[in-house]
């Protein structure tokens, strides 16, 4: 008689999915434990990077006050295929669900365990996070108790002078919830004395933010005429682009209403004729026509800056991967059809399973990689209320090449089967490289040496590391994880909510330990294991048996003390 797992799985004695019928009359397939774990461990190596965060030299909420290159690295190493990887084996399981059950109630199901609590998770998780946020950036940030940002953006020119003499800041750090630069700010909120005490203290007028932006970039947008001037004179470069490819001159074009509205985020209020006239004067200086922009500032909202509130404006937060999962579920529609229409097991297993499918993979791989950020290693996240279109491009191939490999009926388990060497490669070889060409993080390369060749070998090992770990990482799980295991199926059921809820918390330990005298790496994995278990015990007698573990994980039932699995 089949045992079964919460009332939710049957199993022959092996362990194995029984055989039965779907609506379709196919026997039902064997259930791929090695995949559920994976798709556990790439949901829980999120919370090992965002912890892994505030100990690395780069933008974010909390700074730690002890940081590292280790840290960096590792954050690259994660981030560079955990999202791939998730991808990958989300688009085999969404295969196999509408092989078994049908397009119908595949939809269904995506829209209870996807959409529902992207819904429910933007109002509560994302609030939460936004609260979180804002609590702790708004702390002190030095065991003295003051906030050299804020009062920077106060204008207090003293306070900020004897921080940077007595090197309680370095003149060219970064605000670790904007990614903003001291000159930055300074800029922003209209400081032009501290400005000029923070140039002649050898701050560097092309110093770039979070997002490759300059002060200059700032300047022009908030219409900051004396600064721009300043910062020209130090040698601030109009020519710069960000990481959107803008320059400062761009600017000049961006409209009223959405200048004033990211503005007033930050606290910033401005009048359209006042900002008219700044930038019409920003433009004689960097030797453009006056007129053209005040026109441009009075044309109302343009495509770019649309383009801005829909893709950029962070809505989802963490959470984006549930939307973008709904965008794509809507794309399988159409290819099930296709799919219905071809013959898929016709494809030459080779071409997916083998390494010569890298030939074929990294190449489709690196052309959405090309529209990314080329100043981080791995792919763009992507939290706006649209999922922007080369981002989601990316995130695509992985999820439709897992959805294929399903019909493949990989029986043999050639997929990865060569991970003993792919995995070994892509972390000792690939990633080491790329992480020097992308961020020059170990010194061994010279950078003026790679010339315009950096841009394309950088997506290329980007590429390639990820299609190595995604596909070692498939091998690896296989012969290793292949059986059922009690403890990986709990695991593999908390994963979500744990993922879900941890990033809030995750940035109030990181801030309550930051300033602790205590070694980074006992910091770093205490964060890990007392969030974790924390979550681990509000998923046990909060979660599994409700509705909303029902809503994650399908509905469960208790088990009498000694009764089967």
């Amino acid at each position: 008689m089949p045992t079964t797992i919460d009332n939710t799985t049957p199993l022959n004695a092996t362990g194995r999915m029984a055989s039965e019928k779907n609506t379709h009359g196919d026997l039902a397939v064997k259930r791929r434990h090695d995949l559920d774990a994976l798709r556990a461990i790439a949901m829980l190596l999120g919370i090992v990077l965002h912890a892994a965060l505030s100990f690395s030299p780069v933008p974010w909420t909390v700074k730690d006050t002890q940081q590292g290159d280790f840290y960096l690295v590792l954050f690259g190493a994660i981030h560079g295929f955990r999202m791939p990887l998730f991808f990958m084996v989300s688009g085999f399981f969404t295969a196999m669900l509408w092989r078994k059950r049908g397009l119908g109630s595949l939809i269904a199901q995506r829209a209870k365990r996807i959409l529902l609590p992207l819904i429910i998770g933007c109002l509560t998780i994302v609030p939460a996070m936004w609260a979180v946020s804002s609590w702790v950036s708004q702390t002190p940030e030095s065991s003295e108790g003051l906030n050299y940002f804020e009062a920077v953006a106060a204008g207090d020119v003293q306070t900020v002078r004897d921080a940077i003499e007595s090197e309680a800041i370095a003149i060219d750090a970064l605000d670790p919830a904007s990614g903003a630069s001291l000159l930055t700010v300074a800029t922003f909120c209209g400081q032009p004395d501290v400005l000029e005490m923070l140039l002649e203290n050898g701050a560097d007028a092309n110093q770039k933010n979070g997002d490759s932006a300059t002060p200059l970039h700032v300047a022009v947008f908030m219409g900051r005429v004396e600064s721009a001037r300043r910062l020209l004179e130090a040698g601030a470069n109009p020519e710069t682009k960000d990481d959107s490819g803008k320059t400062p001159k761009d600017n000049l074009k961006v409209d009223f209403g959405t200048t004033n509205f990211i503005a007033q985020m930050y606290g910033q209020t401005l009048e359209e004729e006042s900002l008219k006239a700044s930038r019409g004067e920003i433009a004689k200086l960097l030797g453009m026509d006056p007129t053209s922009a005040r026109e441009d500032l009075s044309a109302g909202p343009n495509a770019e800056a649309l383009y801005g509130l829909l893709f950029q404006l962070p809505v989802f937060m963490h959470l984006w991967f549930l939307a973008f999962l709904c965008w794509l579920v809507l794309a399988f529609v159409g290819y099930a059809f296709l799919a219905k229409a071809v013959n898929l097991k016709r494809i030459p297993k080779w071409l997916f399973c083998s390494p010569l499918s890298l030939l074929w993979l990294v190449p489709l791989t690196m052309i959405p990689q090309h529209f990314m950020t080329p100043s981080v290693f791995g792919p763009d996240s992507s939290v706006g209320l649209l999922p922007i279109p080369s981002i989601l491009g990316y995130y695509a191939i992985f999820f439709f090449f897992g959805a294929v490999y399903w019909d493949l009926d990989d029986e043999q388990g050639l997929l990865g089967q060569w991970w003993c060497v792919s995995l070994p490669l892509a972390l000792l070889v690939v990633l080491p490289i790329g992480l020097e060409i992308v961020w020059g993080t170990f010194g061994f390369l010279s950078q003026d040496l790679l010339g315009s060749m950096k841009p394309l070998l950088g997506n290329f090992l980007q590429a390639l590391f990820a299609w190595l770990m995604v596909l070692g990482s498939i091998g690896m799980f296989r012969d290793l994880l292949s059986r059922e295991n009690r403890t990986m199926r709990y695991i593999s059921d908390s994963s979500y909510w744990l993922y879900l809820a941890h990033l809030p918390l995750v940035i109030l330990a990181q801030w309550f330990v930051k300033d602790l005298p205590i070694p980074a790496m006992v910091k770093f994995v205490g964060i890990i294991v007392v969030i974790s278990a924390f979550l681990l015990l509000t998923y046990e007698y909060l979660i599994r048996y409700t509705l909303i573990g029902s809503m994650l994980n399908g509905p469960k039932s208790r088990k009498p003390p000694g009764s089967p699995v």
